[in-house]
């Protein structure tokens, strides 16, 4: 159940999977002879099987899951503050509203999804379903406070605890 937490809980967005990886990585070395990772990032982990006399060659078993998760990229920082974000992977916008993030800048903070409140709508704004562009992450703190740590390129991801 540990390793399962471990990997639930580490992030990894498509094309920043450092850190997920690395933790395959050395798992896979636990178990396996030889572990390697190719140019495009893949984990491979080779574990040789021994011939016993008398009996045929042993079969190959190929196991392939993949490590990436969806997430998100920061765009920009709002003169509030509010972390502006683009998709990475697929995500409907109308599910993402007050979920809790992480944002993976020079230390990771966490924030909340959220959008423009119902009350300051207006009427054709209330009838629209929600647009990626219209939701913003919320980290509690000031622009010149985000700057510091967080940057246009830095990666988020869903605070999903195990």
């Amino acid at each position: 159940m540990n390793l399962l937490k471990k990997l639930c809980e580490t992030p990894g967005i498509a094309g920043y999977e450092e850190r997920i990886q690395k933790v395959i990585k050395e798992e896979l070395e636990k178990v396996t002879d030889e572990v390697k990772i190719d140019k495009l990032g893949n984990v491979i982990g080779i574990k040789k099987a021994k011939k016993l006399s008398g009996k045929p060659a042993p079969k190959k078993v190929m196991i392939a899951a993949h490590m990436d998760e969806i997430g998100f990229m920061v765009s920009f920082i709002d003169k509030e503050g509010f972390i502006r974000f683009a998709p990475v992977g697929g995500f409907d916008p109308k599910t993402l509203i007050a979920q809790r993030v992480v944002v993976h800048g020079t230390k990771d903070i966490g924030g909340v999804i959220g959008t423009k409140p119902i009350h300051i709508l207006s009427e054709e704004e209330r009838k629209k379903l929600p647009k990626i562009k219209d939701l913003f992450i919320d980290v509690g703190m000031k622009k010149d406070e985000v700057s510091k740590v967080v940057k246009p390129g830095d990666f988020v991801t869903l605070d999903r605890n195990f």
